[in-house]
C-alpha cells in the first residue's frame, strides 16, 4: 500500500512538472491543499495589485505535500514559491533548495513576527523563509456529553490545566458503550493527529525527555530515555489497556468529524478547530489548557508554516513580491478570517480583537506565550518524523513502546549520520 501511495505521489508530482508553461512570467506556487475558494480569496489582492504576474497556484493535499515537494525539489523542477513546514526549513536549506532571504527583509519587517517564528526560518545564521502561520493545541471537550453523564467540566481558565492522569480518568468515565455491543458509542479522548510527532512529542517533554540531541544528529538516548518510554507507555495505554481512544483514527479531518458529531467527549486539537467546530450546532464545546504529567512541566506543541522561494527560480522579483504579499499584514488578516489559523504576525492579533477575545483563543494565546515547544531542528527532519510516526503508529496498535522506540532510534540515527 505504501509503495502504491508513493508511486501515486510521484506520478502526481511529475504531472505537475509537465504542466504547460503558462507564460514567461507566470509564477508557479505549490501550496497546501486548503479549499481553493479560500486560497483564491486570499490572493485576490495580489492578482489585482500585480496583474502582470499571473499566478499558477497548485494545491496539494497535506498527506501528499511533502513527498510531492521532495520529488519536485530533487528533480531540479522546483516551483518559484512553495509552502514550507517549519521543521523542514533546515532540511531544504541544507540541500540548497531555498533562496537565502537575508537581503529581502529588514530587521524592522522581521520584528512584525514572533521571534520564535523567525528563528524557525533560519538555518546556520541565514534566513531561508518567511513565517506564515504558527499553531497551538489544547483540550477541546464536549460540554453536552459531560453534563449528560454528570461529569464536572474541566477548567477553561488559561493556566488551570488537568494532569494527564486526570484527563485519562475523565476519558475512562466518558467512554460509553450505550448498546453494550462491545464497541464504544462515545470515546473518552481522541488525538487530532494521533501518530504525528507534532502532537505526541510534548507528552514526552512533559515527562522531562528531549526528542533529539542538541545538534539534531542523534536520537539514541533521547527517544529511548526512560522518560520518553514512560510517556509512550501512557500513550499506548490510551488505546490498548484503558481503550479510551480509537485505534487507526489517523486523519485530522476524520478525527475532527468524530469529535464534532459527538462521538468523543474530548479531543486534543489545534487552534483551527475553534472556527470549524462552530459548524456543529447540536453540541456545546469548551477548551481547556493542554494537560501535563503530574510532577512534570506543561509543554504544548507549536510551529507552523513558512514560505520559501526556490533557489533556482527564474522569477526572483515576482517571487519576492508574492512572498511579501502572502506573509504581509493584510493577507495574514484575510487568512485568519477565512481559515482560523494562528497568525505568525503579532500585528494581526491587535488588528482582530473581536476574534482573539474568544475565551478559547485566550487559552491558546496563554499557551503560545508560556508553554510552547517547537519540534526539534535537524536537516534530517523528514526522515526523523517519518520513522517516529511509524513507531507511534505501531505502539498505538499494541507494539511494545521500549523495543519499538529502540528500533526507531537505530533507523533514525543511520539516516542522520550523513548530516554529522
Amino acid at each position: 500500500m505504501k509503495r502504491a501511495i508513493a508511486l501515486s505521489v510521484v506520478i502526481a508530482a511529475l504531472a505537475l512538472i509537465s504542466l504547460p508553461v503558462l507564460g514567461a512570467t507566470t509564477l508557479e506556487v505549490v501550496w497546501m491543499g486548503w479549499p481553493k475558494n479560500l486560497v483564491d480569496a486570499q490572493i485576490e489582492g495580489f492578482r489585482k495589485a500585480y496583474p502582470d504576474i499571473p499566478v499558477d497556484i497548485q494545491l496539494v493535499p497535506f498527506n501528499q505535500l511533502f513527498q510531492t515537494l521532495e520529488v519536485r525539489l530533487a528533480s531540479g523542477h522546483a516551483p518559484d514559491v512553495f509552502i514550507v513546514d517549519g521543521p523542514l526549513t533546515a532540511s531544504y536549506a541544507t540541500r540548497g533548495y531555498l533562496l537565502p532571504l537575508d537581503d529581502v527583509f529588514t530587521e524592522t519587517e522581521l520584528a512584525a513576527w514572533f521571534p520564535s517564528s523567525v528563528a524557525a526560518c533560519r538555518w546556520n545564521g541565514r534566513l531561508y523563509a518567511a513565517p506564515y502561520a504558527t499553531s497551538s493545541v489544547g483540550l477541546y471537550f464536549n460540554k453536552t456529553i459531560f453534563r449528560k453523564y454528570g461529569v464536572a467540566l474541566p477548567s477553561e481558565n488559561p493556566g488551570e490545566r488537568l494532569t494527564w492522569e486526570q484527563a485519562a480518568e475523565l476519558a475512562r468515565k466518558l467512554t460509553i458503550d450505550e448498546n453494550h455491543d462491545g464497541q464504544p458509542d462515545t470515546w473518552g479522548l481522541i488525538l487530532e493527529q494521533s501518530d504525528r510527532p507534532y502532537q505526541i512529542l510534548p507528552l514526552a517533554e512533559s515527562r522531562g525527555a528531549r526528542a533529539l540531541s542538541a545538534d539534531g544528529a542523534v536520537s539514541e538516548g533521547y527517544i529511548t530515555s526512560p522518560a520518553f518510554i514512560e510517556a509512550a507507555t501512557f500513550y499506548s495505554k490510551l488505546f490498548n489497556e484503558w481503550k479510551v481512544s480509537p485505534k487507526g483514527l489517523l486523519e485530522a479531518p476524520v478525527a475532527r468529524e468524530y469529535f464534532g458529531c459527538g462521538k468523543a467527549a474530548m479531543m486534543l486539537g489545534a487552534e483551527w478547530n475553534i472556527s470549524r467546530l462552530a459548524a456543529f450546532k447540536d453540541w456545546e464545546f469548551g477548551l481547556a489548557p493542554h494537560p501535563y504529567f503530574a510532577g512534570g512541566r506543561a509543554v504544548t506543541p507549536t510551529g507552523g508554516w513558512n514560505v520559501g522561494i526556490g533557489s533556482r527560480t527564474a522569477n526572483r522579483d515576482a517571487a519576492v513580491r508574492f512572498l511579501k504579499f502572502i506573509t504581509g499584514r493584510d493577507a495574514s488578516i484575510a487568512w485568519t478570517k477565512l481559515f482560523g489559523n494562528a497568525p505568525a504576525r503579532r500585528d494581526v492579533y491587535a488588528a482582530l480583537p473581536d476574534v482573539f477575545k474568544n475565551p478559547m483563543w485566550q487559552v491558546l494565546l496563554h499557551e503560545m506565550d508560556t508553554t510552547a515547544s517547537p519540534r526539534p531542528v535537524t536537516p534530517g527532519y523528514l526522515q526523523y518524523e517519518s520513522i517516529l510516526k511509524d513507531a507511534f503508529n505501531a505502539i498505538q496498535f499494541g507494539a511494545d513502546p521500549a523495543s519499538t522506540l529502540e528500533s526507531a532510534a537505530r533507523q533514525i540515527d543511520r539516516d542522520l549520520a550523513k548530516y554529522r
